[in-house]
Parts: C-alpha cells; sequence; structure tokens
C-alpha cells in the first residue's frame, strides 16, 4: 500500500487506538509522509463541500499530476567528480511549508471538520479541547472555593482542582457543581472511572434546569473507548435527543458523524 492509500484509508475509515498511535508516529519520524498528510487535508479542506467520492477523485489527481520530482540534477564538484542531486518541485515545497507551520497533532485533532466521519473518540477529544478546557465561573454557597479550583483547572492543574472539588463535596454532599467539576477534572486527568462516578452523581439532580449528566457519561465513555464503551454512549445520546435533555444538539450532532 502506497502513502496515498494509506492516508486515504487512515481518514475514511475509524482508526482504533493502535492505528492511531501509528500513524502519529509515522508523521513524527517520515517528513515526507508528514507533507503527504498535509496536503491530503489542504485539499480535502478545499472540496470541503463537495462529496467524499468527488473529493477524494480531485484529491488523487491533483497529488499524481504534482507529486513528481525533477528529474535528477548532474552537478560538477569541486573536485572534478559527478554528484547527482534533485531539486523539490514546487508544490513539495509548499506542502512541506503547510507541514512545517501546523502542529501535527491539531492537523489529526481537527481532521473531522473536513471528512464526513470521524471516530467517537476523536469527537469527544475535539470537544473537550475547544468547550471543556476553560470553565465559567458559577455561584453557589462555596463560590470563593470554587473559584480557587476554577482558577487551578483553567491553568491545567487538573490534580489540584479535583482535590479542591471533592473537598467542597465533602463539606456539602449536595452540591451539584462541585460534583461536575469534579468530574470534569477527572476527564481531564484520564481517570475515567472516577470521572464516570461523578457524573453518574449528577443523574439525580432531577430538578436541576440544565443538567449535562448524560452528555458527559456519553463523553467520558467515547473518550475512554474500551470494549462496549461506544454502544453504551451511542444509547445515552439517542437518550439525549428522544428526552430533549441538555446537550440534545451536541448529542445529535456526533449521532450524524457516528
Amino acid at each position: 500500500m502506497d502513502n496515498l492509500d494509506y492516508i486515504e484509508s487512515y481518514f475514511s475509515r475509524e482508526p482504533d487506538a493502535d492505528r492511531t498511535r501509528e500513524f502519529d508516529k509515522k508523521i513524527e519520524s517520515d517528513p515526507v509522509f508528514a507533507e503527504e498528510v498535509a496536503f491530503y487535508l489542504s485539499a480535502l479542506q478545499v472540496s470541503r463541500e463537495e462529496s467524499q467520492s468527488k473529493k477524494r477523485n480531485q484529491f488523487r489527481e491533483i497529488y499524481q499530476k504534482n507529486q513528481t520530482v525533477d528529474p535528477p540534477h548532474v552537478q560538477e564538484s569541486s573536485g572534478g567528480h559527478l554528484k547527482r542531486t534533485s531539486r523539490i518541485t514546487p508544490i513539495r515545497k509548499l506542502v512541506y511549508s503547510i507541514a512545517t507551520a501546523a502542529a501535527i497533532s491539531g492537523i489529526i485533532f481537527g481532521t473531522y471538520t473536513f471528512t464526513n466521519t470521524a471516530s467517537p473518540q476523536q469527537m469527544a477529544r475535539r470537544f473537550s479541547k475547544e468547550h471543556l478546557q476553560n470553565l465559567g465561573v458559577t455561584m453557589s454557597a462555596h463560590s470563593n472555593s470554587q473559584q480557587t479550583g476554577l482558577t487551578m483547572y483553567n491553568d491545567g492543574k487538573y490534580a489540584e482542582a479535583l482535590i479542591q472539588f471533592e473537598t467542597i463535596i465533602q463539606s456539602d454532599t449536595s452540591d451539584f457543581t462541585a460534583k461536575e467539576y469534579a468530574g470534569l477534572s477527572a476527564l481531564q486527568l484520564n481517570d475515567y472511572s472516577k470521572a464516570l462516578a461523578w457524573f453518574n452523581e449528577l443523574e439525580t439532580y432531577t430538578n436541576n434546569y440544565a443538567n449535562p449528566a448524560h452528555l458527559y457519561q456519553a463523553l467520558t465513555l467515547m473518550e475512554r473507548n474500551q470494549p462496549g464503551d461506544n454502544e453504551k454512549a451511542k444509547q445515552l445520546l439517542q437518550h439525549i435527543v428522544e428526552h430533549d435533555e441538555d446537550g440534545k444538539e451536541t448529542a445529535q450532532e456526533w449521532l450524524k458523524k457516528w
């Protein structure tokens, strides 16, 4: 399988964790492959409004047209010997600049915005990156303590934030917001079991106007990606849509991309 087929196969199918690690490692170790990935994604972005099959055909034509390298150039060295060199075509220079300018992890993370499919794990991580990196202040009986925890969270000190929110919960076991933030802190730490435990507790607050319990449970399962997690997450998303719960629009979007 050549690089084009490999890249196309990766982005057209749902990758598992092993394939993702292999793909990322190849990007880091092979500059030419990184160029081709960047070019593939830039081509998809240009033609994002076209059908997926048309995108692929267009990219293949562009790729095959421009994936040529000038014939070897013979140059005489200072010692009178001949040496062979090759010149990189303008398109490869362009592609290389794209690959250099963009953080590869960012390209991979944002891939599903240019394609019609994305793995549940990719969708979950994208959502966390875009919506859960910074939390706003919510007034409660423990506002000062929560603000301290939020400051820690927003500074990326998730372990300290988790301790802070769990301390609040110990003094007031009815504090919904502290439990929500404790779950989010655990999620950022990849402590999925603890995150699910806190999000499960949110289900008991049936009188809350906005309760993202099921959305956060689905998010955690999608990101954890263990056997059976995606099926449970999909059921939760369908429940959110059917019962018009908090996070319905996000659930609908994820289900369309599933």
